[in-house]
């Protein structure tokens, strides 16, 4: 198996608990806890926001490992 072929495998597995984990977050935003920074405050929505900024660079990463170039 070649190099290219493992990590577009790992990335798979990587956006699979992606999904699993944004599925979770998002249906239950109760188990997540408020943050506060300062005067900042961090709840449920702004983590809702987070999750999907997370899950929108994952794809993005697994889209351009079809991109790269073989190294010879």
């Amino acid at each position: 198996m070649n190099r290219r072929s493992v990590l577009r495998w790992i990335s798979l597995g990587m956006l699979a608990m992606t999904i699993v984990f944004l599925a979770l977050a998002l249906n239950h935003p109760e188990w997540g806890g408020v943050i506060m920074l300062g005067p900042i405050r961090i709840g449920a929505t702004v983590w809702q926001i987070f999750y999907v900024l997370y899950v929108a660079v994952m794809i993005g990463l697994f889209a351009g490992s079809f991109f790269c170039r073989h190294k010879k």
